[in-house]
């Protein structure tokens, strides 16, 4: 039995016009995402993600990872953008002599609060708001 019904030269001729208009409308379709200028995706339902595997999209203007565990919104990427100052030089004395008071005590604590505390409390809030670890 003959597996090419037909002259063969017609069927390879065919193909070849079959692979030529796929081509072209390859060349027509517009892509899913641009890169010139960053990334451009346009919006898509979310879809089911199996183990192993990640899909990076736009949906309702946000962009998201979904995974097989879940799905991640990334709209609130406020992370600064350089690297945060090391603390100053604490302003409380480093030695007091005599009995500590009152006011050594408040000015190490103010000097902790203002150059640690705060600070690190800020690096926390900004990782859960982004999904790093959970709220506190």
């Amino acid at each position: 039995m003959d597996k090419f019904p037909g002259d063969l030269a017609d069927e390879v001729a065919r193909l070849r016009a079959e692979v030529n208009e796929l081509r072209a409308l390859v060349r027509q379709r517009a892509p899913l995402t641009t890169a010139s200028q960053g990334w451009r995706m346009a919006d898509m339902a979310i879809p089911s993600v199996g183990p192993g595997e990640i899909q990076i999209g736009s949906n309702g203007g946000e962009l998201f990872v979904a995974t097989s565990s879940g799905t991640q919104r990334l709209n609130q990427l406020n992370v600064p953008v350089a690297t945060p100052p090391y603390p100053a030089s604490f302003t409380s004395p480093a030695t007091i002599g005599g009995t500590p008071t009152a006011q050594n005590y408040n000015d190490l604590r103010a000097d902790v609060v203002n150059q640690l505390f705060t600070p690190l409390r800020d690096v926390i809030n900004k990782g859960a708001t982004i999904g790093l670890w959970p709220a506190p």
